[in-house]
């Protein structure tokens, strides 16, 4: 099964979006992502619309199994006021919904999408959380699955 919203990027196996789903930008209160993930999974990266322009515009084929996660990076804190210190996102990913066993650091906030390969056969489920210079998480996105084969 694959979820997707919009932007979607097709690799070897599967794609989902969690493009609108940090359009809820940071909470001045935080609010920190589901699980208590510490592992960290092999991924690539792809700039977003606000990164530099390096040449390759999209993600680099994964070399195993992967999902592609892309999201629209959000443009306020979540009283309405511009962001303008967003550093980052998380990727909270696992095998059993809401039970993320794994976390992605994304320290680029000019990135929209990521790679994570190196999967093993079975149905993962994502949410990315947003978080500013001051270490301030946002809620995490609505969860995603993909099953990869």
């Amino acid at each position: 099964m694959t979820k997707a919203k919009r932007g979607l990027r097709t690799h070897r196996h599967a794609s989902i979006s969690l493009i609108a789903l940090l359009g809820a930008a940071l909470c001045a209160c935080g609010g920190g992502g589901s699980g208590s993930a510490t592992q960290t999974a092999p991924v690539s990266q792809s700039p977003g619309a606000g990164a530099p322009n390096t040449g390759n515009p999209s993600p680099p084929a994964p070399t195993s199994p992967a999902v592609t996660l892309a999201w629209e990076p959000p443009t306020q804190n979540g009283d309405g006021t511009p962001l303008t210190d967003l550093a980052g996102y998380k990727i909270h990913y696992g095998t059993e919904s809401q039970n993320y066993t794994q976390t992605v650091p994304v320290a680029n906030a000019g990135l929209a999408s990521y790679v994570i390969d190196g999967l093993a056969a079975g149905t993962y489920y994502f949410a990315v959380t947003a978080y500013n210079s001051a270490g301030t998480d946002s809620p995490p996105s609505d969860e995603v699955s993909a099953t990869v084969s």
